[in-house]
């Protein structure tokens, strides 16, 4: 566990006032939440009774806490879902510089390749890509398909390695999370079927490589929404 430090403009003295408690009702997420005053006794901290917390008193709690922990400020234009310590945000398609270290046909090359649309998503815990077909703005009711690149797993993970990636989640961390993914030697496959094609992801990247344009209507349906990609990666965060 992470120490924390009180930082305090001036020289004063920290004294211990009140305290919130919350009880989970098991196998649900309700939530009852009561306040306490809280007072040292005889050298110890001692709550005192309680009194149940309204809605709007944990809202306001809630508002203060974001002040310091949420992104406040001009949201970026390539951002379709936005929640503390998660974002998703979708990138065109286009052209970019890619770099294979593989065992397969590949083997070690670099050069520039044409790309499909894509979504990212970002949380505390994981880190995953999809494609999409339509070269716009997903919305909630988009379907995602399979990213068809190397150290992708089957659902959408990526496997980083040793590629080093931000710490913050947040507005200024999209561009080094991308550059993170194209900046990496993709190695080896983590998905048995990444493309609907002869060949599959070895003869896609070849092509690829070579000038090819990128086949939209091969990529293979990841069986979900983006609506429903965003809620398997809330539930994990």
């Amino acid at each position: 566990m992470k120490s924390v430090v009180i930082a305090q403009e001036n020289d004063v003295e920290l004294q211990l006032d009140s305290a919130l408690l919350f009880y989970r009702s098991q196998g649900t997420n309700h939530i009852y939440a009561t306040q306490h005053a809280a007072r040292v006794v005889d050298g110890r901290p001692t709550l005192l009774a309680g009194v149940p917390i309204t809605l709007d008193q944990l809202a306001d709690i809630a508002d203060l806490a974001a002040q310091k922990t949420s992104y406040r400020g001009f949201v970026h234009d390539r951002v379709v879902y936005l929640a503390p310590n998660m974002i998703a945000w979708w990138v065109p398609a286009g052209t970019r510089h890619v770099w294979f270290k593989t065992t397969d046909k590949i083997g070690e090359r670099a050069g520039d390749a044409k790309h499909p649309p894509l979504l990212f998503i970002v949380n505390r815990n994981d880190w995953s890509v999809f494609a999409l077909r339509e070269n716009e703005r997903p919305g909630a009711a988009t379907r995602l398909y399979t990213a068809p690149y190397y150290n992708v797993w089957e659902d959408g993970s990526i496997c980083v390695g040793n590629v080093p990636t931000p710490e913050r989640i947040g507005m200024e961390s999209i561009a080094p999370f991308e550059d993170a993914f194209f900046r990496s030697r993709f190695t080896h496959p983590n998905n048995k079927r990444l493309i609907h094609r002869r060949g599959g992801a070895q003869h896609l990247w070849l092509d690829l490589l070579d000038g090819a344009d990128f086949p939209l209507d091969r990529l293979i349906d990841a069986k979900q929404t983006l609506a429903e990609a965003i809620s398997t990666n809330a539930n994990e965060d």
